[in-house]
């Protein structure tokens, strides 16, 4: 080919030869490329500093008397203090009416001071309800406790004892088993009296009064929040706060929204927004598999608004360290300036006197320092605008080449160049994860969380890099190209891929939420492909330079991407370390492994300005990986536990005329990690109460307890025909989890008894008298030929699920505030049953009644099986009795 037919534009020139032809000035040197790999990790740690700086905190003597504006966390402090007490606030326990009698007294000082009238009430509510949750059932309740104060707005008080427009700001002060619940959820509720203590020193009443509800049986499967919809104070409830944690320290994060106009407060007002729609996407899909009250209260009261929560620190959440003393200073003064200035925007705003319909939006904050919303209307138009600019940038990089077949086709490949090296580092990512999965510890990074970097992220982006640099020298020996040139094309070839993506994902209206994570840093992108590429036209730029120049114009995007991944690996990971999961690091390592590929998208195609040893360079990171992968860390470090669900149990089963067939008892080990039961079972096998070869034991001779391999069993799903869970006592048993022949535990009252069975002629209905603790559960399998047709509780008749073809209907029971002597259940069944059957046998029905927080009952052989366990260990253990019955 002569000169004069060749591309001769400025820096973008077609030319013949290899890299060895180059001037060293065109590339830079391949072992710079473990600092560029740094200035990323730097990146990284500087964005979430900046996400994580929290402010000032600000004392109670620097607010002067009549100040209603300025929150102050040394005073929520104090509230949080009498709020937690110094045990877990379990719902139906003595100490947690003990602590919402101290709640009420504290609402209740806070009125007595208030310039503005501030009412109060205790509630206390019974019923039930059908919870569609991932194991649906019936909720029923028996005397919730709720302390409620109602801050009077201009919308004010009826005479029937209902109210006025009214903002519902809600958190609960109730705790699971054997944890104080400092975060989840008494950092909020702290806030929250704060909130009324400096809103009631205002001189002028704000438009709509604001109920400040302090529910009492959140972690009572969301009863306490469902009981409040029956107050009369409900009913004027047109918009709702949630406040909630799943972690602890950093800045509480929106992730649910269904009426765009709190959000849009919560923008105006919060300085520093932290809300990501994806994480509302994931809520949604079960990937997260948590709950909280805003379920309740969108799905029963029709109540909308913004759902609020703690997310980072998980490994806390649900364990003995979620301890006041771990809350880092500004954590509780941060969440509290949101929330005060929130609710006075809300409580004043004159758009929310009505209800609205649940509706969605696309939302997002950039690393804190603002926030961005739109509709899913404008999303789908914006959306389609910047696929179609990132599609323009990749014809303006042709036409700078001039639209030449060898140009588009050399594009075509290097889109297939950016596809390989995403799959080359994908399969590397999971080579990796099988080696460490069969020869290491599950889960190590659980308490570290950084090591995701070297373990997945670093072998992800090394073999890219790898592959990269091999698919370009192959393609260089077919058609040559200066480096930067080359560069420029795989960038365009990036951009291309990620906006195609884009357009196909606008035609699913229902990933409205997620597209903006593509759209979002492919905007930026874009125009900096089309500056970089004018300056490279117009300009001859060194290696350096070139390189500099897209690093500098590709930030903005970088940011975005890497704040997203910062972000969503802090929550993935704790989530994986309480899942069950027989292997997690397969799930974290896919995840992570996407989340790379999303955050190296705006710079791919860059790593091909590195020329000389960039191999080398990539051997000495994979080795520092390696180290990394094999190292011989335990995922349980510090403050990060394991968690446990231990259930000291007895199991009986009555035949049909109530005589005992069948009676065990020990304690299950629910599986809630990978290592979990494993972990159980070599500490048991260590310890001194381990007799390998028998002995005594709960069914043999002597005064020594112990325990041998025959009394340990572990549970698969081939053992779960006959029963209904696996004939275990909990509600919804996990495949391995394992059960230890013991003796049985303390002795309570619980039964389950037949009232009254009445028959005509073409069904019967059997009458029960349920009695027990706090909590119960009930399970009804109908025989194939008489289904059950109703029952007297007020929730709909439906299925939980189907076991061996029949129904299973499943009534959880909570009586959340304690008393002396729990009133029992009464309720009744209906089945469709012939003339010729009504004798015989109708259903199997079990009775599972747990004791949730009373380590005052424990056997002294409990107490010492306890006590030989490893102290990393995080155990929240149960009484249970389960009793198997057919009526």
């Amino acid at each position: 080919m002569s000169s004069k037919n060749r591309q001769t534009f400025a820096g973008l020139p077609t030319i013949e030869g290899n890299d060895h032809e180059e001037k060293s000035s065109q590339r830079v040197a391949g072992p710079y490329i473990l600092l560029f790999f740094g200035f990323y990790l730097l990146l990284t740690y500087i964005v979430i500093v900046i996400e994580d700086a929290m402010p000032t905190v600000i004392r109670e003597r620097d607010i002067a008397d009549d100040d209603s504006n300025t929150f102050s966390e040394e005073t929520a402090k104090v509230y949080l203090n009498r709020i937690l007490g110094g045990q877990p606030r379990v719902a139906g326990t003595l100490f947690h009416l003990i602590k919402t009698s101290d709640m009420k007294d504290l609402v209740d000082e806070i009125a007595n001071k208030a310039n503005i009238p501030v009412r109060t009430d205790w509630q206390f509510v019974s019923g039930d309800y059908w919870l569609a949750s991932s194991s649906p059932h019936v909720n029923c309740y028996q005397n919730v406790s709720n302390v409620i104060a109602v801050l009077e707005g201009e919308s004010g008080f009826h005479p029937n004892g209902t109210i006025g427009t009214s903002l519902l700001v809600n958190c609960h002060y109730d705790s699971v088993p054997f944890a104080i619940g400092a975060s989840d959820n008494g950092v909020f509720c702290a806030a929250m009296a704060e909130t009324l203590s400096k809103l009631s020193r205002r001189k002028q009443k704000l438009k709509h009064n604001i109920i400040f509800l302090f529910n009492g049986a959140e972690e009572s499967a969301l009863m306490g929040s469902h009981g409040f919809l029956s107050h009369p104070w409900a009913k004027g409830v047109t918009n709702v706060v949630n406040l909630d944690s799943a972690g602890m320290n950093g800045k509480p994060s929106v992730f649910q929204v269904t009426d765009p106009r709190v959000l849009m407060a919560y923008k105006r007002t919060c300085s520093r927004p932290n809300a990501q729609g994806l994480g509302e996407v994931l809520f949604a899909s079960g990937v997260i598999p948590s709950d909280t009250d805003f379920r309740i209260f969108r799905d029963f009261g029709n109540i909308h608004g913004i759902d609020i929560a703690f997310i980072k620190g998980g490994n806390v959440y649900h364990t003995r360290n979620d301890r006041p003393e771990l809350i880092q200073d500004g954590v509780i003064q941060n969440a509290g300036n949101m929330l005060l200035s929130l609710v006075r925007e809300l409580a004043d705003s004159e758009e929310l006197e009505n209800k609205e319909s649940k509706s969605t939006v696309v939302y997002y904050d950039y690393m804190g320092l603002f926030m961005v919303t739109y509709s899913t209307t404008t999303a789908l138009v914006a959306d389609v605008l910047v696929g179609l600019l990132g599609l323009s940038s990749v014809v303006y990089f042709l036409w700078l080449f001039g639209f030449r077949r060898s140009s588009v086709i050399e594009l075509l490949w290097s889109a297939v160049g950016r596809i390989v090296c995403v799959l080359f580092g994908l399969a590397v990512v999971a080579l990796n994860t099988v080696v460490m999965v069969a020869t290491t510890t599950q889960m190590r990074y659980l308490s570290e969380q950084w090591l995701v970097v070297p373990l997945y992220i670093g072998p992800f982006v090394i073999a890219m890099t790898a592959a990269s640099h091999a698919f370009d020298s192959w393609r260089a020996g077919k058609r040559s190209a200066s480096r930067a040139a080359r560069a420029a094309r795989a960038q365009a070839a990036a951009r291309a891929l990620q906006a195609a993506a884009l357009l196909l994902l606008c035609a699913l209206p229902r990933l409205a939420g997620v597209r903006y994570a593509v759209a979002a840093p492919l905007l930026p992108a874009a125009l900096a492909g089309l500056v970089s590429l004018t300056a490279v036209r117009y300009r001859r730029l060194t290696g350096w330079r070139h390189l500099v120049l897209e690093v500098v114009l590709l930030l903005p995007a970088s940011a975005m991407c890497v704040s997203l991944a910062a972000r969503l690996l802090p929550l993935l990971v704790p989530i994986m370390g309480r899942s069950g999961s027989d292997a997690p690091d397969y799930t974290v390592a896919a995840v992570t492994a996407v989340l790379a590929s999303l955050a190296v998208a705006p710079v791919s195609g860059v790593e091909l300005l590195f020329g000389g040893r960039v191999c080398a360079s990539l051997l000495f990171a994979s080795s520092l990986c390696v180290c990394a992968a094999f190292a011989p860390l335990s995922p349980y470090r510090g403050h990060t536990t394991q968690r446990h669900f231990w259930y000291h149990s007895q199991i009986t089963t009555y035949d049909a005329n109530l005589t005992a067939v069948e009676n065990v008892t020990g304690v299950l080990v629910s599986k809630l990690d990978a290592n979990s039961v494993q972990s159980a079972l070599t500490a048991l096998r260590e310890s001194p109460l381990y007799g390998a070869r028998g002995g005594a034991g709960p069914d043999r001779p002597g005064d020594t307890f112990e325990i041998t391999d025959s009394d340990l069993t572990v549970y698969s799903t081939d053992k779960c025909e006959k029963y209904i869970y696996c004939n275990l006592p909990l509600y919804k048993p996990r495949k391995g989890s394992l059960f230890i022949n013991m003796g049985p535990p303390a002795e309570y009252e619980h039964s389950l008894t037949l009232a009254n069975r009445s028959c005509d002629a073409d069904g019967c209905a059997l009458s029960f008298i349920m009695r027990g603790p706090a909590y119960n559960t009930v399970s009804v399998w109908p025989r194939p030929a008489t289904p059950l047709r109703g029952w007297s509780l007020g929730s709909p008749l439906r299925a939980t699920m189907s076991h061996e073809g029949r129904p299973l209907f499943v009534i959880t029971h909570s009586t959340s505030t304690y008393s002396e002597v729990f009133q029992p259940l009464e309720f009744t069944l209906t089945f469709s049953v012939p003339r010729d059957l009504q004798s015989d046998i109708l259903a199997d029905i079990s009775h599972h009644a747990h004791r949730v927080y009373h380590p005052q009952y424990f056997t002294t052989d409990y107490k010492k099986l306890l006590g030989v366990m490893p102290e990393y260990f995080n155990i929240a253990t149960y009484l249970s009795f389960r009793t198997n019955y057919v009526f």
